[in-house]
């Protein structure tokens, strides 16, 4: 077992985290029984709490309002008349005891709580079409969809070779990939629009506890264009190829913090000389037509190698790629079509490790 950013981790269980405080849990958890209780006790009072009032088409329009920014074209997304709209967005403030929106001569602007409305009803909505999901799942075997998130890193492996089985597996479900860094997918997740994310968990912030099931680490190394010069020279250091012009990612991507690692590691900051990309298909463009040079996972220089768009630099660094793993909501059990994907991913993931080691 070991400890990383005060997570505990270990090959067979899941942790759960809240900030800075990590305890030990079964990856499959139920919601919390404290939250039941008190939703039952409020029932069970003889008075309809405030919430027992909200309707699903007065979510969906708070939703669409942050979305348009104008109610005439909320309603008209969500096929009511304008002045139904205005009655629907009345009734839920007068029972949120609370202004969610003002009337601007460009449209209307959420308050702060109307952001705080928003957030919540995209919870409720995503939760309610979740339950009919699993339901219809339950009766009619796993169909459905499912929406991950997972860092450009996880894509070639072990993403989209968990992606075949269960396309194989599950022909019915319909699987929605998007690709980014964790600093973006985290937040999505927390949103609502993604089930779990393939990612990064260094650095993740929110209300929501997150459990995190890690899968491998991987190790940096320097590319360059297959055609660059500097691939014949050997035994380099970061010094002798800093004033090179590099590819670095954005500010905020964990990836950045183990590069500005590897660099401080040699005595020196982070490359002034660079231009901060998101995209490995936009670095590998880059390289190729520049003498650019940028950090990369290894799995991602092993996959664009083998159709030469980049070569190894034989340069060592001090400092490995951030780790990945497998990350979903505590509170929001994972419905049973993203559960398989999940667990292909883990499955595909362990299978390659082994490989790789010679098991």
């Amino acid at each position: 077992m070991r400890e990383r950013n005060g997570i505990q981790e270990d090959g067979d269980l899941a942790y759960i985290f809240r900030g800075d405080l990590a305890r030990r849990e079964p990856s499959s958890i139920l919601p919390l029984k404290t939250d039941i209780e008190a939703i039952l006790a409020e029932c069970l009072d003889g008075v309809t709490p405030r919430y027992g009032r909200f309707k699903m088409r007065q979510l969906a329009l708070v939703l669409k309002l942050v979305d348009t920014g104008n109610l005439h074209d909320a309603a008209a997304a969500l096929n009511m008349s304008q002045p139904a709209a205005t009655k629907l967005l009345q009734e839920i403030e007068e029972a949120l005891n609370a202004v969610l929106f003002i009337r601007q001569s460009r449209g209307m602007k959420p308050t702060p709580s109307g952001m705080m409305a928003a957030r919540h009803a995209g919870f409720i909505l995503a939760e309610i079409r979740k339950m009919q999901q699993d339901i219809d799942g339950l009766q009619n075997g796993i169909t459905g969809y499912v929406r991950v998130g997972a860092m450009i890193s996880t894509v070639p492996s072990p993403v989209t070779q968990a992606l075949a089985r269960m396309a194989e597996a599950y022909p019915t479900v319909e699987v929605s990939l998007h690709v980014g860094t964790s600093d973006v997918l985290l937040p999505e997740m927390n949103a609502g629009r993604l089930d779990f994310v393939v990612g990064s968990i260094a650095g993740a912030v929110g209300p929501e506890p997150l459990t995190y099931s890690p899968l491998i680490e991987d190790v940096a190394v320097v590319v360059a264009s297959a055609t660059n010069p500097i691939l014949r020279q050997h035994n380099l250091t970061l010094k002798d190829v800093f004033s090179e012009r590099w590819i670095l990612p954005p500010a905020g991507a964990p990836e950045l913090r183990s590069i500005e690692a590897a660099f401080n590691a040699a005595g020196l900051p982070l490359p002034v000389n660079s231009t901060r990309m998101a995209s490995m298909i936009a670095t590998a463009t880059s390289l190729d037509a520049t003498d650019t040079l940028a950090i990369v996972p290894e799995s991602m220089y092993r996959y664009f190698a083998k159709f030469q768009a980049m070569g190894k630099v034989d340069v060592k660094l001090q400092a490995p790629t951030e780790p990945y793993g497998l990350i979903n909501l505590t509170s929001r059990p994972l419905p049973p079509a993203a559960k398989a994907l999940y667990d292909f991913i883990s499955e595909v993931a362990t299978q390659n490790a082994r490989r790789s080691s010679g098991l």
